[in-house]
């Protein structure tokens, strides 16, 4: 009777799982930071949107120094998560996330 398989996609993870995976993120390179906040977002919508939006706020992030810079989903009423980040010798590293 009810043996129909199929896979349902499930967002399970929570708000608070891509804060402190977003916080996780060290040594990571220039070329590939982008890419790896984004997938921080995995499985993680605000009302079936999961589009992670901000990079273009960012401008050059290519030389050393500290920088504020801001993430969020796509929606009206997302929060705007600002990431704290270092950068050297062209590697990113998270050091606060509000």
């Amino acid at each position: 009777m009810f043996e129909e398989e199929g896979k349902i996609k499930i967002y399970a993870t929570t708000f608070s799982k891509v804060l402190r995976n977003l916080a996780t993120i060290e040594d990571c390179p220039l070329e590939v930071f982008e890419d790896r906040i984004i997938e921080e977002f995995d499985e993680y919508n605000y009302e079936g949107e999961d589009e992670v939006i901000g990079f273009d706020t960012w401008g050059d992030i290519s030389s050393n120094g500290d920088y504020k810079l801001t993430v969020k989903v796509n929606h009206k009423d997302a929060y705007e998560i600002t990431l704290h980040v270092t950068v050297k010798e062209k590697k990113a590293t998270v050091t606060n996330v509000l």
